[in-house]
């Protein structure tokens, strides 16, 4: 990882930071119900606190999360990221605010803030660096869409100023050895030439039929991993968005506000060649056409969306009556039919496969996996279509499969086993006749063609030339980068495997770096690693302050 930041970590930082935050995030699945709270029965459910938000709250939700939204967009540039990043990235950035407060670190200057904003990547240009164009052209449409005041990008900013230095407080000054650095130089600064060899394992066809007593030896030897999976048995009711859409009615304003803060949902329409830019006097503006061509998509788009939000609320209504009746066994159904609703029962099934009143979402399965006896009913569920509130009937622990039942699937996987087994020994072979053709002073592509028709195997082979590990060739295997570690020139690499070859690596000649401070490079790499071991600090102890509040254990 060190040798990927050493050629990326200076030019992109925030990405490598906002990565360092997703990668090293919580070890645990937190899961904010999927639903909007329990409406107004919010006083009934039970709070969850993070620090001074109960995450049970649409209102402190929708503080985390929309600033955390904004935050992205914001430090770099663009919001294509999942929701389940989202959720991780608001976690952390305010467990700093947190930090921030508790530490009282101030706001930034003006001048500190004129900084700060430069580097947001919401206003960088073609080249990265800040374009006063961009930065106009936001606040431009800032004012149009109205989705955010410019107090709430100012507060944002603000946060983000302070999180950081928060982070930078915690990471302290990311302490590196000498030896460290050294590592790391000879490793990214060596300067290579390299044969590869590339076996086809698809080409590679052994014939292998197993008897029936190898096949009942590699199951019994296998058994655990023919076990059925756990299973839970649910009924659930649902709530469709369907139900009201009636009830929503929209005006002009509101759809080209929800269209402007929405523009990659809903491209325009491919222009024609001929299509002028500038709108003769008394035509449609290009702007306002693309907008119209759209128009109905984004009214029945932003239409669903309400009718889910909707949705999700009467499901936090349902819950709690639900529970305030405190209801158990069949008492469920007929609680619901007199109020126009149906329990209906779902069949078992497993994480890997959820059922499609879940959306098939394995994070919503796994909510029922939460629920048992004691807790039979779930928190409210947004799917796809709306929203669901589940039942716990029954769970079904995992089991072992008789042979019989699993025969197909045996049969396959010994063949599999088998046949990597067997290339694993054919790259033995051809690994040591090309290392005694290359004693004898055989050309590399030489002794790979002869090695070949000897094997009866496909062979193709690669050079390169005077290339280090911080800027390879951009097409040499990953594979062979990873077995330059254990070798000396001359020598020729065991076989790896990846992405179905098998590739065997011939260092022809290596040229060691000096790995002490007179390097020009010592300096700045040791720099680079530091700022990463502190970005690495912070983000554990904030994972671990997170994982306290939440009262999770990091070890599960």
């Amino acid at each position: 990882m060190i040798s990927w930041i050493q050629i990326t970590f200076q030019r992109h930082f925030r990405f490598i930071f906002f990565a360092l935050l997703i990668g090293l995030i919580i070890s645990f699945v937190f899961t904010i119900g999927a639903a909007p709270g329990i409406g107004g029965g919010d006083r009934k459910v039970q709070a969850r606190t993070f620090f001074d938000l109960n995450l049970s709250s649409p209102e402190d939700q929708a503080k985390l999360y929309g600033d955390a939204n904004l935050s992205v967009f914001l430090q770099f540039g663009q919001q294509n990221i999942s929701s389940a990043q989202i959720q991780e990235f608001a976690l952390q950035r305010y467990a700093a605010l947190h930090l921030a407060n508790q530490f009282n670190l101030p706001a930034p200057t003006d001048a500190e803030k004129t900084e700060f904003i430069r580097n947001l990547q919401a206003f960088a240009g073609p080249d990265g660096t800040f374009d006063a164009t961009a930065y106009s052209r936001f606040r431009d449409n800032l004012k149009i869409a109205g989705q955010f005041s410019e107090a709430d990008v100012n507060r944002v900013i603000v946060d983000d100023f302070r999180a950081d230095a928060a982070r930078t407080l915690l990471g302290g000054p990311g302490y590196v050895e000498d030896s460290e650095v050294a590592f790391q130089l000879s490793r990214t600064e060596t300067v290579w030439s390299t044969d590869i060899a590339q076996i086809d394992y698809n080409s590679f066809a052994p014939k292998i039929e197993p008897t029936q007593d190898q096949l009942q030896s590699y199951f019994d030897s296998n058994s655990f991993r023919y076990e059925t999976a756990p299973e839970v048995r649910v009924d659930y009711v649902e709530i469709p968005a369907t139900r009201f859409l009636a009830e929503i009615k929209l005006s002009d304003e509101e759809i080209r506000a929800f269209y402007d803060a929405n523009p990659a949902r809903f491209p325009a329409p491919a222009k024609t060649e001929n299509a002028d830019a500038t709108p003769a006097v008394g035509e449609v503006d290009p702007l306002d056409a693309d907008f119209l061509a759209v128009k109905d998509q984004v009214s029945a788009a932003m239409r669903f969306d309400l009718a889910r939000r909707m949705a999700a609320e009467a499901a936090s209504d349902l819950t709690v009556a639900l529970f305030d009746a405190k209801l158990s066994g069949d008492a469920y159904g007929k609680f619901l039919a007199d109020r126009g609703m149906t329990l209906r029962n779902g069949a078992p099934f497993s994480l890997q496969s959820p059922p499609t009143f879940l959306s098939g979402s394995p994070q919503l399965a796994r909510q029922a996996f939460n629920l048992t006896e004691q807790k039979p009913l779930s928190d409210p569920l947004t799917t796809a279509t709306g929203a669901v509130v589940l039942v716990w009937r029954e769970s079904i622990p995992s089991a072992p499969s008789l042979f019989v039942n699993v025969a197909d699937k045996v049969r396959s996987d010994y063949v599999d086993n088998e046949k990597r087994k067997q290339f694993v020994e054919l790259g033995r072979k051809i690994r040591s006749e090309l290392k005694q053709k290359l004693d004898a002073g055989t050309a590399f592509a030489d002794a790979a063609k002869t090695v070949a028709e000897s094997t009866g195997t496909t062979i193709d082979t690669l050079s390169f030339a005077e290339f280090t590990r911080r800027e390879p060739p951009t097409d040499f295997p990953y594979a062979a980068a990873n077995a330059l570690d254990k070798l000396n020139a001359g020598e020729v690499s065991d076989m790896v495997i990846a992405n179905d070859k098998g590739v065997i690596t011939y260092a022809k000649a290596k040229t060691a770096p000096v790995t002490d401070d007179s390097n020009p490079r010592f300096a700045e790499l040791k720099q680079q690693i530091a700022t990463f071991n502190s970005a690495s600090t912070a983000s554990a102890t904030l994972q671990s302050l997170i994982a306290n509040e939440l009262g999770v254990d990091e070890t599960e």
